[in-house]
C-alpha cells in the first residue's frame, strides 16, 4: 500500500496565550479526507488553568462548525495532544479555548492534512 502525501501548516505559532484564540483558515489540501490537530504546550500557569482545542471547518471561511471527534483531551499543564477529524469542507482552523483564573498557556497548534 503506497504512503499518502501529508501537507500541513503551523496554524497558531508558539506564544503565551491568556485568552481563547482561533487560527486563520487553512485551505484543505486538495482532496484531503482527514485533518490532524497537533497541540504542543510548553508551559501553563494560573489557578486551575484549562486548555481545550478542536478543529473547525467551513465551506466559505466565515461560518464554522466543529469537526466531529476532533477535540483534544484537556490540558491543565505542559504536554502534547493529538486529535483528528474527517474533513468535508474547504477550510479548516484550530480553535483554542482557555479557562481558569488568570490562565496562561505557552502553546502552538499545527494542522496536517492526509
Amino acid at each position: 500500500m503506497p504512503v499518502r502525501p501529508v501537507q500541513g501548516d503551523v496554524a497558531l505559532a508558539p506564544l503565551a496565550r491568556t485568552a481563547s484564540a482561533n487560527s486563520g483558515p487553512v485551505a484543505a489540501a486538495g482532496a484531503a479526507q482527514i485533518a490532524v490537530l497537533l497541540v504542543h504546550c510548553s508551559a501553563a500557569s494560573g489557578t486551575t488553568p484549562t486548555l481545550d482545542a478542536v478543529l473547525e471547518q467551513s465551506a466559505d471561511g466565515s461560518s464554522w462548525s466543529t469537526l466531529a471527534g476532533s477535540g483534544i483531551t484537556q490540558l491543565t499543564a505542559a504536554g502534547n495532544r493529538v486529535s483528528s477529524g474527517a474533513v468535508t469542507a474547504n477550510y479548516v482552523r484550530a480553535a483554542l479555548t482557555i479557562g481558569g483564573t488568570t490562565p496562561s498557556f505557552t502553546c502552538s497548534a499545527s494542522i496536517l492534512f492526509v
